[in-house]
């Protein structure tokens, strides 16, 4: 059987005091550039994560008011005795936003948040199919 071995290539000849000063600079260029490199992404990264607390505390803000919106609208309620349901719903979905927020875990009793993109697809569907059906003709009943 062959031998698999490859031929060693000729040693690497030492390199002259002109190229490995050269070599050194050119370690020393890029270590500056990642240097940089990481400085900027390490700024772009906290500009991001300071972008993401102000939107939180934005969202949290709004969900808080929202639920005191909907305590008002139960406390209401039980006033008249009128829209009970209503009032119950919107407090359930402000407890449960206002709870996700805080916590970042969905309570087990709320329901699923519903999907601006879900809602835009199933109207499109229900627009078609309407105009599909709709078209002005009338079919021939049999006698």
């Amino acid at each position: 059987m062959p031998s698999r071995r490859r031929p060693k290539g000729p040693p690497p000849r030492p390199l002259s005091d002109a190229e490995r000063f050269a070599q050194s600079l050119r370690d020393s260029e890029e270590a500056d550039r990642r240097a940089k490199q990481a400085e900027i992404d390490r700024k772009a990264e906290e500009a991001r994560l300071k972008a993401e607390a102000a939107e939180h505390a934005d969202r949290l803000k709004r969900a808080q008011a929202a639920h005191q919106r909907a305590v008002e609208m139960v406390k209401e309620a039980k006033r008249t005795g009128k829209g009970a349901a209503a009032a119950d719903l919107a407090w359930r979905e402000a407890k449960a936003e206002l709870v996700e927020l805080e916590t970042g875990k969905r309570p087990a009793w709320a329901a699923k948040p519903v999907e601006p993109d879900a809602e835009a697809d199933v109207d499109s569907e229900t627009d078609a199919d309407l105009e599909s059906s709709d078209t002005g003709e009338t079919e021939p009943v049999a006698d």
